[in-house]
């Protein structure tokens, strides 16, 4: 009985002790205090705090560089380059281009078109795009290295506007005779 009231002792000092250091911050300090020269006072300038908030480091496109996003004008949205290359060269990337320019023109409900592609050479390009309640057709070029709608709808197109832009005769069969 002896050696169990020991132990609960021990235990009970140990507890004790370590909610004694909790409570009272056992450092140890020079008693000399720092020597500051009486001609030299440090100021404090005062500072504007700036908040950085990770992820509000959008561009002009949106594109977020802290997530490692960029803009490529090649396919017309963000994308981190070491995921995707930067290129459009197959239809498929024509599609993805043609349907993010009609959003940018017509706004979100353009997101629901259906793009083809019925003809695409060098720089020029035709094709559709449909929905559930109709559709139209479109014709694009590439200048500088962009992409551009030079016609979209189901109406008469203005062939003098579209034939200023050199497209290739056959391209515009059936849209400028």
């Amino acid at each position: 009985m002896k050696n169990l009231l020991i132990g609960f002792l021990i235990i009970l000092a140990f507890i004790g002790g370590y909610f004694f250091s909790q409570k009272y911050n056992f450092k140890v300090e020079s008693k000399n205090p720092p020597v500051v020269s009486p001609t030299i006072s440090p100021t404090v300038s005062p500072t504007i705090k700036q908040e950085i908030l990770v992820g509000n480091d959008a561009d002009e496109h949106g594109c977020k560089g802290s997530a490692g996003y960029s803009w490529c004008e090649q396919k017309q949205k963000c994308l981190r380059v070491f995921e995707e290359k930067c290129e459009a060269s197959s239809q498929e990337d024509i599609k993805t281009i043609i349907k993010n320019l009609l959003v940018e023109i017509h706004g979100q409900s353009a997101n629901d078109l259906t793009i083809t592609v019925s003809k695409q050479e060098g720089d020029y390009a035709k094709g559709g795009a449909s929905a559930q309640d109709g559709g139209g057709m479109w014709l694009a070029t590439k200048h500088d290295g962009k992409w551009t709608i030079v016609w979209e709808g189901n109406g008469v197109p203005d062939c003098q506007h579209i034939k200023s832009f050199n497209f290739p005769a056959d391209m515009l069969t059936n849209v400028c005779n």
